[in-house]
């Protein structure tokens, strides 16, 4: 099924997983609860965690990169991390900015999702809204501010979308979670948020 979109514009995968993500994650209470285009919360981490490993399949099962399992630094650590080679560029939205977050050369997951994240108090929330930003491009949300809190959607187009893409966002989604180095992911993912908090710390010292 071809699924339309305001005006051609290309959706990531991540796009389109923060879309359905009132449909596919459960609800979460209010500590860690990030509003979804549906109304409901979702666990801020649970979702950028899957955004990051949902791209990652994408980009592999589309051929953007090549995958290994290398070992990285971190600290007196040298934990194992999921190394990424980009091989094209062009890919829609947040896709795009991950391949570019390679700096063009073998990267590690942990060092790509440093780059992509902010350093602020609550960095899955703040990548959640930069991962949003795709629709207010495309001219179907008006975005309202920190942590999507006065969000305002396009009314025909939120549910269209929803439903068009939520078979896609499952089965990647089920994918992503099936996959050997998805513990790896999610662990490269942490880490990024921890080096990130660490480097934070030292430079207030």
């Amino acid at each position: 099924m071809t699924v339309e979109t305001p005006n051609g514009f290309e959706f990531s995968i991540a796009a389109k997983t923060y879309l359905c993500a009132g449909r596919i994650l459960p609800a979460a209470g209010m500590m860690f609860g990030y509003p979804t285009p549906q109304g409901q919360k979702a666990d801020a981490r649970t979702l950028a965690k899957g955004i990051f490993g949902v791209t990652v399949d994408w980009l592999q099962a589309n051929n953007y990169v090549q995958l290994w399992e290398g070992v990285g630094k971190f600290g007196f650590q040298k934990p194992p991390v999921l190394m990424v080679r980009a091989a094209y560029s062009g890919a829609p939205g947040f896709s795009g900015r991950f391949l570019e977050a390679t700096k063009w050369q073998d990267a590690s997951l942990i060092d790509i999702a440093t780059r992509l994240l902010r350093r602020t108090e609550a960095p899955f929330i703040d990548f959640l809204d930069d991962v949003s930003r795709e629709f207010v491009e495309a001219g179907i949300l008006t975005g309202g501010g920190y942590a999507a809190h006065g969000n305002v959607w396009n009314a025909e187009w939120l549910p269209y979308l929803t439903e068009a893409w939520l078979p896609e966002v499952w089965e990647t989604w089920q994918r992503t979670q099936a996959r050997p180095d998805w513990q790896l992911i999610q662990r490269n993912v942490m880490l990024a948020v921890a080096a990130e908090q660490h480097t934070e710390r030292d430079s207030d010292d």
